[in-house]
């Protein structure tokens, strides 16, 4: 039964995804009336700055609390870690086969709001940007639970900067947060048992290892 229920979590989880991703292909009216609310050219350069800098701060985080529990041989949330860092790649990867499969335009294409808007092959759903973020964010909320105080309000931030710099509409930002989350905490359930047995191995070695003077 454990096994059962560790394999039908994360899939009922997946097809959770499945079923946002599906259902938000065409632009909605209400995303298309809220970008044209958000973006204004005067404020592209901040969006995009700030996007800029709230994800080289969840990157910073992320390998900071890596070294911290490698440091202090807190070996299962540093497992957690480490699987939670190939989870948000995986969910990377799959979002950039999405975007190339769907091949939406982004709106500043179609709006013409700001100056420093990418190429119209560089498309628009759903958020690289934002699957990263909540990716990153989930990874550090299942390694260090108090972290999701800090990690998920920065992941928002993210993702409203990537509409504020114009690139993106709301509901790509709202698909790649799902997808980034869950994605994410699908694998990450799905390996738990292997992660618990890799950190108990650590440790083991951890503790027999000689210590060095």
């Amino acid at each position: 039964m454990g096994k059962t229920r560790q394999i039908v979590g994360p899939v009922l989880i997946w097809l959770l995804v499945a079923a946002v991703i599906g259902a938000l292909i065409e632009v909605p009216p209400w995303s298309a009336d809220l970008y044209e609310t958000m973006t204004h050219e005067s404020l592209g350069d901040t969006g995009y700055i700030s996007s800029l800098v709230v994800m080289l701060t969840l990157i910073i985080i992320y390998l900071g609390m890596a070294l911290r529990t490698w440091l202090v041989k807190d070996n299962i949330p540093f497992v957690r870690l480490v699987f939670g860092a190939v989870a948000t790649t995986v969910v990377y990867v799959v979002n950039l086969l999405l975007k190339d499969g769907y091949g939406k335009v982004r709106p500043c294409n179609v709006y013409e709001t700001i100056d420093n808007c990418p190429p119209i092959d560089n498309f628009s759903y759903p958020s690289n940007h934002t699957v990263i973020a909540f990716g990153l964010a989930m990874g550090l909320a299942f390694a260090l639970p108090w972290m999701a105080y800090l990690a998920f309000p920065l992941a928002i931030i993210e993702g409203v900067s990537r509409v504020l710099a114009g690139h993106h509409y709301p509901h790509d930002v709202v698909v790649g947060a799902v997808l980034g989350t869950l994605g994410v905490l699908g694998i990450l359930l799905m390996f738990v048992k292997v992660q618990d047995s890799m950190a108990t191995k650590l440790s083991a070695s951890r503790s027999t290892a000689p210590s060095r003077r």
